[in-house]
Parts: C-alpha cells; structure tokens; sequence
C-alpha cells in the first residue's frame, strides 16, 4: 500500500501519458475558461455590480495578462524545467479562480485576481505541443495535433452552452470554480509526470532581463489598444491612442534591440527565419476572422433574431463541436496522405464555401437553418487547423524555438481577441450604414407604411429596420470572413513542399496519391 508521503512525491522517471494528458487539460482549460467568461459577463455584471466598461476591464485583465507570461515560458521551461513552470502556477491558478466569487463587490481585488488567473493560464499553450511531442513516438504526433487542434471548438463552440448551463441551471460560481477544481488537478498530474530537472544557473543570469520586460509591456499595451478600441471609440479614446502608441514604440524597440544586438537576445527574429513559418504565422494570425462564423456569426445572430439566452443558442454551437470531434479521425487519415499546405488549402476552401452560403441569410433563419454551415465550417476549421499545425512542426528548427515562441502569442491569444473587435466594429459600421440606406426606402405616404403604421405604429417599423439592419450587418461579417479566407488561399498557395518529416508524406509520395 502507498504512503501518504509517496502519493505527492515527485516521479522519478517520466511519464508520457500523464504528462499529455496534464498539458492537454491546461490546453483546454486556458481557452474554455476565456469563453465561459465573456459568454456569461452580462450575468456576471449583474453579481459583482458592475457597469460595462468595470466588467469589460476584468476581461482585459484576463486576456492580456496571459501575453505576459506566454512569450516567457518556452525559455523559462529550458532554465528551470516544465515541472516548476506548470506545478505552481496551476496551484495558484486554482486558489485566485475560488477566490473571484467570494470577493464578488470588491472590484480592485477583483482585478487583481483576474490578473492573477490570466497570468497563470498563460503557461500552458506555449508547452503543449512541444512537451507533447517530446514524449510521443512519431505515430502518434498527428493525433496530438489532432487534440491541440480540438481545444479551438472545445473552449469557443462547446464553451457557449456550458457557460449558459452554469448560469441558468447551476449557479455563476462555477464559471470560475471549474477551474478551481481543474486547475490542481493539472498541477498533480505535472507532478506525478514529469521529474524535476536541475535550474540551469549560467542561462538564468545570461537572459536579456531588459529586453525581456520591454517585449511583454508592449505587447500587452497593444492588446489592451486593440481589445478596448470599440468600446472606448476607437481613436477618440485617449487611453486607446496611448496604449497603441506607447505599446508599438516598445515592441518595435524590443524587436530592433533583438536585431542589432550582439549575443542573445529576446525577441530574436530567426525564429521566423523559414519561409513556411512566416506564411503559417500570417495564416494563424487571420485565423481569428475565419472562425467567426461559428464563435460569433451565427450564435450572436440566431440570438438577436429570437431574442435568446447563450443556452439556448447553444444547440448550434454543440453541433459545431460534436462535428469538429467526428472530423478528427478523416482529417488525420487525409493528413497520412497528403501535405500539410493541401490540407491548409483544403480546409480553408471549405470554410470560404460556408461564408459565400452566409450572404444568403435572412430574418428567418434558426438553428435549423444553419446546421448545414455550422457541420461544414467545423470539417473546414478541422482539416486547415490540423495541416496548419503540421505546417509549423515540420518546417521549425529545434533551435529556434525559444525566439518563436515569443512570437506564437500573438497568433494564440492576440489575434483571436483583436478579430472579435474588428468583426464587432465591422458589423456595427455595417448595420449602422445599412439602417441608413434601408431608411431611404421609407416614403411618407407610402402604402405599405401607411399599413404598417396603422397596424403597429412607429415601434413596429422600428423594429422591422433594426431587424433587417442586423441581417444585412451579419450578411457583410460572412463577406469579410470569405475575403479574409481568399487572402488566407492566396497566401497558402506560395507554401512550400516541407523537408522529409515522420509527420506528412514526403512530395513524391503525396504526388503518387
């Protein structure tokens, strides 16, 4: 029988099933915890008594605080191993998550532990893959980005009905209580599966610390920029106007002391030295758009047309998740046989065909409706996700990850936030320009108005133009997302063959097929 002692003692020898499944877990758990929160943020206003802009911050905090520690993780996981850098955090991470609801009208401890939470969620992306990866044989590797590509419609599609189960059916607690208990469980699982390695002293003093700290403030600057530009007013805002400035001088000034600096330096761009890199990190960047159609597009319209709550909008989304799920196992057979850039093309000409179908929208339209578009974008996102990854696995030097990695936040993190604020603002720019135009319709003395005014006065046309407003504004979001998608083929079509790898065929077998 085990000793007490012995049950929280570090393993002495690795484990490569507990380790994927502890990181895998924490995968999940970073984007699922984001989504359930800004599902449920109405409500959660209302529980800490907060106005719009108050609650708004909080989200802020989350997600930008996770810029902080991302780009510093993949070194700090080579001085002082992945055991410290995962245990402690997701212990720390499971106390601030318990800690939120009970300071709920304290709104400066609010923050900070929001802060707190997103700074520790931010440690598990960028070593999931790698440490995945590392304690796999090759056979597997493609299943493992299978699974790192399924965290995306976990967290963003299935995320939107269990943040509306928790709040209708349980109570708001648990939006932050599910990783109370997750997070801890992740930190024993680290624990029992992963040794502790000796900190490498001599790269701990050697690390550009300046550079560092000049890196991480400008990116998050430019996040809180960004992700605050549409609620604050864009450039009549003063603290969006400083944000973006202040953050692109730091950022620039981190990436121009990386270049011309001798020795080592953060920030380095050789990590985007390869072709291929540079075109799949552009690809991920866009990424943020092309998803809309399900994490934004059709649940915000099926919503505003039956004036729902996320629970019962939430039929489409666990429709786009359960065939997300049942896509995986077709997309690593075609994945077997073809290359990664036909799979990215592939996918994404899926996706570009469920965007050209949203332009035919109308008030009309349910869930049932949509089924077609949500089952064809999840098999998009699933095939282009899973070539894209092994894309980026095949063509980075082992050498360079380190200097990629503080650049894979971006992709990760940034982007998806910053394409919700441009689909928000576009589709605001959109229904206000097509009220305008919908209004010039309106003849006084028009029979048709004349009849509807008779028989539901100025509210029921009111009501007709701001309904029709949103269709037209939602029918212009899946246009940019089909424009985003042809700028995403064009730039997919100059990827080049990736060199030999146990991942993708090689060019000649792909030729063969």
């Amino acid at each position: 029988m085990m000793k007490l002692p012995d049950m929280f003692s570090n393993t002495v020898r690795p484990r490569p099933v507990l380790t994927v499944m502890a990181i895998f877990l924490g995968a999940v758990l970073t984007t699922l915890q984001g989504r359930l929160f800004s599902m449920a943020l109405p409500d959660l206003r209302g529980q800490f008594g907060l106005d719009v802009l108050e609650a708004a911050w909080l989200g802020t905090a989350l997600n930008g605080a996770q810029l902080i520690t991302m780009p510093i993780v993949p070194w700090l996981a080579t001085v002082i191993g992945p055991t410290r850098v995962l245990v402690a955090p997701s212990l720390v991470l499971g106390l601030a998550s318990f800690l939120i609801p009970v300071f709920a009208q304290n709104y400066p401890v609010l923050l900070i532990l929001h802060s707190i939470a997103g700074l520790c969620l931010g440690i598990y992306l960028p070593l999931t893959v790698s440490l995945a990866l590392r304690n796999l044989q090759p056979q597997f590797w493609l299943m493992v980005m299978a699974a790192y590509s399924l965290r995306v419609s976990t967290g963003m599609d299935a995320g939107v009905g269990v943040s509306g189960f928790f709040v209708e059916e349980i109570s708001w607690h648990w939006i932050y209580w599910t990783t109370t208990v997750v997070a801890p469980l992740i930190a024993l699982l680290c624990w029992k599966a992963i040794p502790l390695t000796a900190v490498d002293h001599e790269q701990w003093h050697q690390i550009d610390w300046g550079g560092m700290a000049i890196f991480c403030s400008g990116l998050i600057l430019i996040f809180i920029g960004l992700e605050s530009a549409e609620r604050l007013g864009w450039w009549d805002s003063g603290v969006v106007v400083s944000s973006l400035i202040g953050g692109g001088v730091l950022f620039s000034s981190a990436v121009v002391r990386a270049v011309i600096s001798k020795g080592s330096k953060f920030g380095e761009l050789i990590g985007l030295s390869n072709w291929n890199v540079r075109i799949c990190m552009v690809i991920a960047c866009l990424f943020g758009i092309l998803m809309t159609p399900t994490s934004l597009l059709i649940p915000t319209f099926i919503q505003e047309m039956g004036s729902l709550k996320p629970l019962q909008v939430s039929t489409a989304t666990f429709v786009a998740f359960g065939s997300y799920l049942a896509s995986i196992p077709m997309a690593i057979f075609l994945a077997r046989r073809i290359e990664a850039r036909l799979l990215i093309i592939l996918g994404l000409t899926m996706i570009g065909v469920v965007a050209w179908m949203g332009g035919y929208i109308n008030h009309s339209w349910r869930t049932e409706q949509f089924i077609s578009m949500v089952i064809f974008q999840a098999l998009g996102e699933s095939i282009m996700l899973i070539g894209l990854i092994a894309a980026f696995v095949t063509n980075i030097n082992p050498q360079h990850t380190i200097a990629l990695g503080a650049y894979i936040p971006v992709a990760r993190v940034m982007t998806p936030v910053v394409a919700g604020t441009i689909m928000s603002t576009w589709l605001r720019v959109a229904g206000d320009t097509s009220r305008a135009s919908l209004s010039m319709y309106l003849q006084e003395g028009d029979p048709v108005v004349v009849e509807r005014l008779s028989s539901t006065g100025l509210s029921g046309i009111a009501q007709v133009l701001t309904r029709e407003s949103h269709v037209l504004a939602d029918i212009s979001g899946f246009h940019l997302v089909f424009w985003v998608c042809v700028l995403s083929l064009a730039l997919a079509t100059f990827l080049r063959s990736s060199p030999p790898n146990p991942i993708t065929p090689p060019r000649a077998v792909a030729e063969r097929i």
